[in-house]
């Protein structure tokens, strides 16, 4: 979904609902058609795995050696945006 101009995903996990940038940092390609997996999105190109919760990157975080900074130049958090959800709407702040 669109939010002005910027891409935004909204995920829902057990009922609270997140809303993240909707560009992978990964390489910069849209996150449409991303999977959820309990609190993970999966990225569809790269298959990188994001936090909805905090954004912080998942995989392949967890498999990187913390000491190849080349590699670790990869993860980037995916932006994420405080929700409040209003009568039924979901209001986004883009901040």
């Amino acid at each position: 979904m669109w939010a002005g101009k910027r891409p935004v995903v909204l995920a829902n996990v057990q009922g609270r609902i997140y809303a993240l940038g909707g560009l992978c940092p990964h390489q910069g390609n849209p996150l449409d058609g991303a999977t959820l997996w309990e609190n993970l999105i999966d990225c569809p190109w790269h298959h990188f795995q994001y936090d909805v919760r905090t954004g912080e990157n998942f995989f392949p975080k967890n498999v990187y050696p913390s000491g190849y900074e080349r590699l670790q130049g990869h993860l980037h958090p995916l932006k994420t945006y405080e929700v409040e959800v209003r009568n039924g709407e979901i209001w986004v702040d883009l901040k």
